[in-house]
């Protein structure tokens, strides 16, 4: 959806007019706001990461008109371009965000969101847990998901939690 997106605004995109810079906030004001339509609710795998990195790149290659065949690797197209990975960091961002929403609000979605499901586990390894995902995210090491929805009462603190994590390099 996104892509188809993206080529019905190919004449923008390919425009040697129009600055990197503008190109690029295009990208993220309209194609971006298509391609994260409900992140909140993804649980981020490494199929799923390396899936979203590799779309972020090849709408970076589009507008710098760098073909796949030029053999030039990710790194030398965004050095290129002047640009910084920030698709994941986005998700992260609007996940927490929208995790701190729901757990303030006393309501059903909380209920969803960190309630727990009465039966016997199936077979195989489980799912991880939209919670299990953002924990994993904000501590870095496995821990007790109860500390991260008590932070989320406080707006302030969880805020300033956001703010830190996501601009942490390496994230």
């Amino acid at each position: 959806m996104s892509k188809d997106t993206f080529n019905k605004m190919k004449p923008i995109f390919i425009n040697r007019n129009i600055k990197l810079s503008i190109k690029t906030k295009t990208l993220k004001a309209y194609i971006w706001f298509i391609l994260l339509y409900g992140c909140e609710c993804w649980t981020l795998t490494k199929d799923l990461k390396r899936r979203l990195e590799a779309a972020e790149m090849w709408y970076i290659r589009r507008i710098m008109r760098i073909s796949w065949m030029e053999k030039k690797s990710n790194e030398e197209v965004m050095e290129m371009a002047g640009y910084k990975r920030s698709l994941i960091q986005t998700i992260r961002k609007r996940q927490l965000q929208f995790f701190g929403h729901i757990n303030r609000a006393n309501g059903i979605k909380k209920q969803i969101l960190c309630g727990k499901i009465c039966g016997t586990k199936s077979r195989g390894r489980q799912r991880t847990k939209h919670t299990d995902s953002l924990n994993n995210y904000v501590t870095k090491k496995e821990s007790s998901n109860n500390e991260l929805i008590r932070r989320t009462n406080n707006r302030l603190e969880w805020k300033a939690m956001i703010a830190d994590v996501c601009n942490r390099p390496g994230t």
